[in-house]
């Protein structure tokens, strides 16, 4: 017996059959609501960005105060440095350099901490911690009895070097994707025929979102922790940033729960790395590229179309190599 008639002979009576008819007509209207189409329906004559949700608000909240914290504290090493900490202007400006080169460059084992153990949030989440202990720690050996002590600038090297360069190292190379990841993919349907909610345009609007954050943020950081630091104090002026990204930290973390968490499948630099080296170890003569030696390896996880790739990919960034003489200006 099917299914259809097992539920005609459960049904006693017409007016059960109604009942059961209207509820999974319910159902199935419940569900073409909340469920995204993946693919472009063929109705659709447009498509609009759609409404980001409150967690993903959450993420960009949090790179507002990050960048608050980092640029409003960074912003006043150099002169810290020279007229607190007693270091000549070359010494400022080369422990400057190291920061802002910690920073960046940490990025690379936020990435490979995310895609290979941890994912996203939690790296996120643990970088975030790291970077408020280098903050809280900045502001104490700014005070009056850590530089009377003899702590000021061990304990600014520590804070900067050991917590705040890891920090938002960590978190530059996992939030902005993160908060990618928070928009459904598809298509939505809206109240007017033919137009729907397009994933792609919301994912714009989201990094709309996200890089006026790190504008707005950047912005009142200069402008208010120079200021409390010239007309107050520098351990206050530290204190500032410790104190909203404190609160940045308890925004990302209220939306915990509601937030898409991808597991993580491995990281593509270690998968280049691998690649790199069996290059390597099967290179023979004649080859036009390096690389060549990864082609039509069949056991191996990648494919030509990866090898080729990687080989434009490293042309490409031969460009980088003017940066560190731009830096050194």
């Amino acid at each position: 017996m099917s299914f259809s008639e097992k539920v005609l002979h459960s049904t006693s009576n017409s007016s059960e059959l109604d009942n059961f008819s209207e509820k999974l007509h319910a159902v199935a209207g419940a569900v073409s609501q909340d469920v995204d189409i993946i693919e472009p329906p063929a109705d659709m004559v447009r498509g609009v960005p759609g409404r980001l949700s409150p967690w993903t608000l959450m993420v960009v909240v949090m790179e507002l105060c990050e960048r608050l914290a980092y640029y409003g504290a960074s912003l006043m090493f150099s002169i810290y440095l020279q007229k607190i900490l007693g270091r000549t202007k070359p010494q400022a400006v080369a422990l400057n350099r190291v920061n802002q080169f910690m920073s960046y460059a940490t990025t690379i084992l936020g990435a490979i901490i995310a895609d290979q153990w941890l994912g996203k949030y939690k790296t996120i989440l643990g970088f975030a911690i790291l970077y408020l202990i280098g903050l809280v720690l900045l502001t104490l050996s700014s005070a009056d009895f850590s530089i009377d002590g003899g702590f000021g600038f061990p304990g600014f090297c520590i804070a900067v070097f050991a917590f705040i360069g890891f920090g938002t190292g960590g978190i530059k190379s996992n939030v902005s994707s993160f908060m990618a990841e928070q928009i459904p993919t598809g298509y939505k349907a809206t109240k007017t025929p033919g137009v729907y909610e397009d994933s792609k345009l919301t994912v714009e609007r989201g990094f709309r979102y996200f890089y006026w954050s790190i504008n707005v943020g950047a912005f009142i950081g200069q402008m208010v922790c120079p200021q409390v630091a010239k007309n107050k104090s520098y351990s206050l002026a530290y204190m500032i940033p410790a104190i909203v990204f404190f609160v940045g930290i308890a925004v990302f973390v209220g939306g915990s729960k509601r937030y898409t968490k991808k597991k993580p499948q491995g990281t593509v630099l270690l998968k280049v790395w691998r690649c790199i080296k069996y290059a390597r170890k099967n290179k023979q003569e004649g080859q036009k590229h390096w690389l060549d030696g990864a082609l039509g390896a069949a056991d191996q996880e990648w494919n030509d179309e990866f090898v080729i790739g990687l080989q434009r990919s490293l042309r490409a960034c031969k460009v980088f190599l003017f940066y560190p003489l731009y830096w050194a200006l």
